[in-house]
Formats: C-alpha cells, structure tokens, sequence
C-alpha cells in the first residue's frame, strides 16, 4: 500500500466478506423450493449460482437483477409458472439473519480497526435488506457508515462512501473479496486497497487469506512501517533501547537521558506517527496477550478514561475463558511501551 497518505478510514465489503451466505445460496435456494413443492438438488444450484452471478449484465433495480440471477440459477429445473412464486420466496430468504453467517474473526477484526482509531464503513453492493442483518450479527455497533446498493467497482461509489465517513479516499482503505468490485475498483478510486483472498503475482493491492490478518496490514499503513532503507540514528537507537542493545554512539546520545516512555513518544511524533502509543503497542502484541485460541476471538477494544482497558469477546463462553486469564493479561499490558496507566481489563461480548 502506498504510504503517501496515512489512512483515516477503513470501509468493508459486506456480502462474501464480513458475512457468507448460510449454509449456501444453493442449500437456500433449494429449501425455499422445495417448500413450494418443486425438488432441485442444491449441488446443482450452488453450480449454476455464480456463473448466473457473472451473467448479469442489464440495468435494473436490485430486485430485477436478484428476480434474473435466480431465473438463471433455476433455469430448466422449474416450470415457467413456477418461476415468479420461487423468485419472492428467494429474495425474501436472503433477507433473513440466519440465512447467513459471520466471517471467521470479523467482529475481532472490526474491534480492532475501531481501537487503532479509525472510523469504519461498510460499503456494498448488496442491497437494503441486509441492514437489519448487520445488525443482528453484531456489526452495526462498530460501524460510523454504511453505504448498501452500490455499484462497485465506479469509483463514484468509493467516492460517497469517503464522504459519510468524511474522510478523501485517499485516506481510505477498503477491504474486500472481489479483486475486480474491492481491489481495483478502490485503487480506481484513488483509495488503498487490501483484497481477503489468494494473490496473485504483480497485484499492487496486498491479500491476506483470512480477515483476522486485515488489522495488522492496516496498523502497518498508519505506523509508516519501513520497507527498506536504512532507519534514522533516532529510531535506531530507540529501538536498541527497546530491544536491551546499547546506542550508537553520536552527537545525540551527548544529550540528557530522558524516560523510555518520553523518548517513544518523540520518535513517534518525528516519525509523524501521532496516533496514541497504547493501541498501537496494545494491537501488535494481542497475539501474544492471551492463549491463541482466545486472542483469535477476541480483539481491544477501547481505553476507559478510567484505564480500564475494555476487550470484546465473540460470545459469552470466549468471555468466561479470557477472564480467567485477566491477571495475567493485565499484568502483561502494563509492560508494553505507554501502557502504565492500564489499571484493569474488563471483558465484553455480543
């Protein structure tokens, strides 16, 4: 990603991204027609989907363009007459919460985006009856904007989307799983782009394979990680100091010594790194904070004025087991660079 503009914002991709069709779009489609008393194997249907998903082609309204792709879907499997009532029942299917599922380590992914500070949109093409999805997954309550209907990959609608988050798209990043509507439509769009899937050789856009990787690549665009070249003296030594090593030796290490804390906070200001030092320290060692299988589904999620340090949980039984592990993990905050004033942890899910 390119490091010209540090980013404010992060929007996501909704449909294949942060939620998945459950437990298939063939498996919905063939329950739905079945109970209208037509049989079609969903082996079939989850073949014919995305080849009649890459066939549309005519404008239209959502529903248009949903009522063709089922068409399609179905195609020679159902009588004529039938085709109306299956496509109703279809589109009114996908608007139910348990037709789909959340993405592996999505609402840990979103805790962690919010706790590095930036503000998160949801940006799709899928249309409104997705909303209430949202919300019942869970994602809503991170989320500052959503723009649902879109026409990725138009660079008009990374545009409006910038804009409910107020921020250039410049300073976005969007993250997706489709290389043509996320990736290339973002970079289109003057924004960055990180693409949830396999890469492939020359992309100018990072992949990572699972959405739980998305924050690390993103804490690296806002800390202006090094990619080459040689650090200055500054942050050289600064991070000698932090790793145990002695300093180069120079006109400035003649000055007075001052805290490891203090000299931190100068190199991240030199650095133009002005973000607080505690998410950021808290953020790139949550890996080694807590057991693994925890911290996968888990995620910081704020700083309490009163220094509690508060940590979503993806459902209550992740809860039950980290909080056996507060002691420890509190214990281990508090050693990170500027995070002394942690005093407690508290644990939250839902």
């Amino acid at each position: 990603m390119s490091a010209a503009c540090r980013p404010a914002a992060v929007s996501l991709d909704l449909a294949g991204t942060l939620l998945h069709p459950h437990p298939s779009v063939g498996k919905t489609y063939s329950r739905v027609a079945r109970g209208l008393g037509h049989r079609v194997a969903p082996q079939e249907l989850d073949h014919r989907f995305p080849m009649a998903l890459a066939a549309l082609a005519a404008p239209g309204s959502h529903r248009e363009r949903w009522d063709e792709v089922v068409d399609r879907t179905f195609g020679d499997t159902l009588p004529r007459s039938a085709i109306g009532q299956v496509q109703e029942a279809c589109w009114q299917a996908f608007a139910e919460p348990s037709a789909w599922r959340l993405a592996s380590g999505a609402l840990a992914a979103l805790a962690q985006l919010r706790f590095l500070g930036l503000r998160i949109g949801i940006l799709s093409n899928a249309d409104d009856r997705l909303g209430p999805v949202m919300e019942t997954k869970g994602i809503t309550p991170f989320v500052d904007a959503t723009c649902l209907g879109e026409s990725k990959p138009s660079p008009a609608a990374f545009a409006r989307m910038a804009a409910a988050l107020g921020v250039q798209p410049a300073e976005m990043i969007h993250v997706g799983d489709s290389r043509r509507e996320d990736a290339e439509g973002a970079l289109a769009s003057g924004a960055r782009a990180i693409l949830v899937g396999e890469p492939r050789p020359g992309d100018p856009f990072p992949s990572v394979r699972l959405l739980s990787r998305v924050p690390t690549l993103v804490r690296d665009a806002l800390l202006g990680k090094p990619r080459g070249g040689r650090l200055r003296r500054e942050a050289r030594n600064l991070l000698a100091n932090l790793r145990g090593h002695p300093e180069e030796r120079g006109r400035s290490t003649e000055r007075e010594l001052g805290t490891l804390d203090a000299a931190i906070d100068a190199a991240v200001r030199r650095l133009g790194v002005d973000r607080p030092i505690p998410e950021h320290a808290i953020s790139a060692a949550w890996a080694r904070l807590l057991p693994p299988a925890i911290a996968r589904r888990s995620a910081p999620l704020r700083i309490l004025p009163d220094g509690k340090l508060l940590i979503h949980c993806e459902s209550p039984v992740v809860r039950a087991e980290a909080a056996f592990h507060a002691k420890a993990l509190l214990a281990k905050v508090r050693e990170l660079p500027g995070c002394r004033h942690v005093v407690a942890v508290g644990f939250v899910s839902g």
